[in-house]
């Protein structure tokens, strides 16, 4: 239930262009022992129009070279548009924010009081310099692993737990000043998310390079006489899938400074690339993030921080237990269709605009940032699809290690499950500055959710699924945000 998402084979790229075999390879591929994410070239799914036509050559290249269409090619895809949707929802935005502010500016009253914006400008220098120390922190981990590679230090005996170490400092470290800084809040959100951000791409490029440097370490060792058939084994995980970049050639400030800006989570030796960056689509993506965090702001203001402040209001004078879960439940109830936008306006934010800059900008080729999460069945399939970056890395330095650990896959899945509700609820209290489990406990029932919906008769109907998951979301993202600050 914890498969990545689908990916198509990866095509090498040298100076921009592919790489097609000049005889098909019908051997069957080998397997690498360190979990790897298969990258290739591939547009997001509201841009398929945007990816240097490198999908067709993809496709034809793997049709002339092995004589039938790529797999998992869908014979269906010229009914994947989703361009009239998406101009429909900005269209539907749009007129939302804009009909209150008309009626703002017709009675008389101030259009916007940009209370948030004021709150956001506010201590920007604490901000710039926490972020300076946190990058500078990611990077220093080059000099980690270098030291690693020439004191030959033991990653799988030494290593791997001196790093264990460091990221829980790293951790504590940044909740730690949180705490004592007292920022606003929209300053601690993104604090909190780039530190867990950061600290995913610590433990990649730490691990990673650490198993590569046993193995480095390994190859050294061998005796001349030592068979081929290991020799070649070991070179072989030392090797980026696409050939190009051999362990420690990789570790160098250039491919440190690059693994920051590559928006991804899971460090590979090698990315696939496209041929250069464009300009023109770099500014529309911009442009894009710009209006969208506009429409977001004004969809915030004047839908949710309206019933927000009602309920605390509300909640503030008197009352019993009875009224209190009353109040709740009413703001729940009218959070629901605020939310689920403002919730659609910052997955394009985050995962169609902030990405697509950081890919175009590194020129980095895999693209499928998502999948077409909106038709999830199930909660195990939400998860997959919904967020790709992030749940690559849970499958393969969380999932992975625990199935190996435990010789289970449902154990090790719902280990996952575990630290991953672990980091939500984290996000949640720094946000809140409270503790109430809430959301801790509301993302591990979804465990159950998925015992249910594995049931017999209810797997495989697939409209009763959808309308469970959007449900489930819909009302359970609102009825956090209400208990988190209303109660």
């Amino acid at each position: 239930m914890l498969d990545i998402v689908p990916a198509i084979d990866a095509t090498a790229l040298e100076g921009g262009s592919l790489i097609t075999p000049q005889q098909p390879d019908r051997s069957p591929p080998r397997k690498r022992k360190y979990p790897t994410i298969q990258h290739t070239i591939r547009p997001s799914i509201f841009s398929s129009h945007d990816d240097f036509g490198v999908t067709k050559r993809v496709q034809s290249a793997h049709e002339k070279s092995n004589g039938c269409p790529r797999p998992g090619a869908s014979k269906s895809a010229k009914y994947n548009d989703f361009s009239g949707f998406y101009v429909a929802f900005w269209v539907m935005l749009v007129s939302m924010v804009l009909q209150p502010l008309v009626k703002r500016w017709s009675d008389g009253n101030a259009v916007l009081e940009l209370k948030l914006v004021r709150l956001s400008m506010t201590r920007l220098e604490e901000l710039a310099v926490a972020e300076i120390v946190l990058n500078a922190v990611t990077f220093s981990c080059l000099w980690l692993q270098l030291g690693v590679l020439k004191w030959q230090i033991s990653w799988n005996r030494y290593g791997r737990i001196a790093q264990s170490g460091f990221e829980v400092g790293f951790l504590i470290s940044s909740v730690s000043w949180l705490i004592y800084i007292d920022w606003p809040w929209p300053h601690s959100i993104f604090f909190i998310l780039h530190t867990v951000v950061h600290l995913m791409k610590i433990h990649s490029y730490c691990f990673y390079n650490g198993y590569l440097s046993d193995i480095h370490q390994q190859l050294q060792e061998l005796p001349p006489h030592a068979p081929s058939d290991v020799r070649d084994n070991l070179i072989f995980e030392l090797t980026s899938p696409h050939g190009n970049v051999r362990y420690p050639d990789n570790l160098t400030i250039g491919n440190a400074v690059d693994w920051l800006l590559v928006p991804s989570v899971c460090y590979e030796l090698e990315y696939p690339r496209v041929p250069r960056v464009r300009p023109s689509v770099l500014v529309s993506r911009i442009l894009g993030l710009t209006m969208s965090i506009a429409i977001f702001y004004l969809q915030v203001e004047l839908y949710v921080f309206p019933i927000i402040s009602h309920a605390q209001s509300a909640n503030a004078k008197p009352h019993s237990r009875a009224s209190t879960v009353g109040v709740v439940l009413s703001a729940t109830l009218q959070l629901m269709f605020p939310i689920v936008t403002s919730c659609l306006l910052a997955f394009v934010i985050i995962w169609e605009q902030v990405l697509n800059i950081s890919a175009e900008i590194t020129r980095f080729g895999d693209r499928l940032f998502y999948a077409d999460y909106w038709n999830a069945v199930n909660q195990a399939d939400f998860a997959r699809m919904w967020n790709a970056p992030v749940h690559n890395f849970l499958w393969r330095h969380v999932y992975m290690p625990f199935c190996h650990a435990t010789n289970s896959k449902t154990h090790a899945m719902r280990l996952t499950f575990f630290v991953s509700a672990l980091f939500h609820e984290l996000v949640a209290c720094v946000a809140v500055r409270k503790w109430k489990a809430w959301l801790f406990t509301l993302q591990l029932a979804q465990l159950g959710m998925i015992v249910v919906q594995m049931m017999d008769g209810v797997r495989d109907n697939r409209l009763f699924g959808k309308i469970f998951v959007w449900t489930s979301l819909i009302f359970g993202v609102s009825l956090n945000l209400a208990i988190y600050l209303v109660t």
